[in-house]
């Protein structure tokens, strides 16, 4: 079991930050350090960021979740470090109490992939329960438009379902997704437009224990599947429940039968590491926040834990993605929010890799 460490290093939010990272080498190589600074990219105020994705192009968009009233947009593109409601403010023309409708209620999760934006609309505001089903838009990137949306309806969605985080599978045309209202797992098949659940009820997707230890006060937090990771050349999909020291894989195959019936079976533990929001692959390795000791880790498939960057900057390290060798993620500062957050700042950061 991973035990949190006594102290913290406490580095000021807009202060430079010492980090440490490594080329992606062999599993149990020693994992060679270099100094550089963690880099302030944006700073979101009043308005609480949770994921975060970069696309090839190097445009930064983020998710908003409703989680409260009042919130004015729910995905944004960061412009010149401001966000802009995306595809349109219309569409993000929504608020806690309005009918259902085509716009967006609730985005939890977006990632970029080639010229597409997947968006995650849990359609489940104030995670009160589901709306409606929840839906997947398919954003061209190129051009700004929709695409294509589709439902995740009844028997591969719960009322507690909670959408949160995605992962996009180009070689099968799969899409996968974490409930971390019941815990589960979920697939959507692009092709057909046929969804279907995993592991439900499964130990490896429910919360091991119900409150987080952070900067030496308890925080109640019960929350199973959160974080995944495609590992494209293991073929294999990481999991994790935030509310957990045990990183879990399944492979893409099983996933991918639609009618299996025992993919419990196929599950293998990964490793023994801190409890993390959102997790990202590299060779050999996951990279996750250890959301106790406000920092970001390197875990490697063999179970070595490496400190990359930590501080109250770094504080809760919600979600994380890639672009042009720098790691970016985001600070949700989800044990300082309440239901105002009105003057908060909520950073985007970015890391070099390598």
């Amino acid at each position: 079991m991973y035990h949190p460490r006594p102290t913290l290093l406490c580095l000021l939010l807009l202060g430079l930050l010492t980090t440490a990272f490594a080329t992606a080498c062999d599993d149990d190589d020693d994992f060679a350090p270099a100094s550089d600074a963690l880099e302030l990219v944006a700073e979101i105020e009043g308005v609480q960021i949770t994921g975060i994705t970069v696309t090839d192009e190097g445009r930064v968009f983020g998710t908003f979740p409703r989680w409260r009233e009042g919130v004015p947009y729910t995905l944004a593109e960061i412009v010149d470090g401001q966000p802009v409601p995306y595809p349109s403010t219309e569409m993000n023309n929504w608020d806690i109490g309005d009918a259902p409708t085509d716009k967006l209620v609730n985005v939890q999760s977006a990632i970029a992939v080639g010229d597409t934006l997947y968006v995650d609309d849990t359609r489940n505001p104030l995670m009160n329960g589901l709306i409606t089903a929840p839906r997947i838009h398919l954003i061209d990137l190129r051009t700004n438009s929709l695409l294509r949306t589709y439902d995740l309806p009844d028997g591969t969605t719960y009322p507690e379902t909670y959408v949160n985080d995605l992962r996009v599978d180009r070689t099968r045309q799969l899409v996968y997704f974490t409930d971390s209202g019941r815990g589960g797992l979920m697939v959507l098949d692009l092709t057909t437009g046929n969804s279907w659940r995993v592991l439900d009820g499964h130990p490896s997707v429910q919360a091991e224990f119900d409150t987080l230890v952070i900067d030496g006060d308890p925080f109640m937090m019960e929350t199973p599947s959160d974080g995944i990771a495609l590992d494209s050349t293991g073929d294999r999909l990481l999991y994790h429940a935030l509310s957990g020291y045990t990183l879990y894989s399944v492979p893409l195959d099983a996933l991918a039968d639609s009618s299996a019936t025992d993919v419990g079976s196929e599950v293998t533990t990964v490793a023994t590491t801190p409890a993390p929001d959102g997790l990202w692959r590299v060779p050999g390795a996951t990279l996750m926040a250890d959301l106790e000791n406000q920092s970001v880790v390197r875990v490697t498939d063999g179970g070595n834990v490496t400190t990359l960057v930590e501080g109250e900057g770094v504080g809760w390290a919600d979600t994380f993605t890639e672009y042009d060798g720098y790691l970016y993620f985001t600070n949700s500062r989800i044990p300082e929010s309440d239901s105002t957050v009105a003057g908060m700042l909520y950073p985007i950061w970015r890391l070099p890799l390598r």
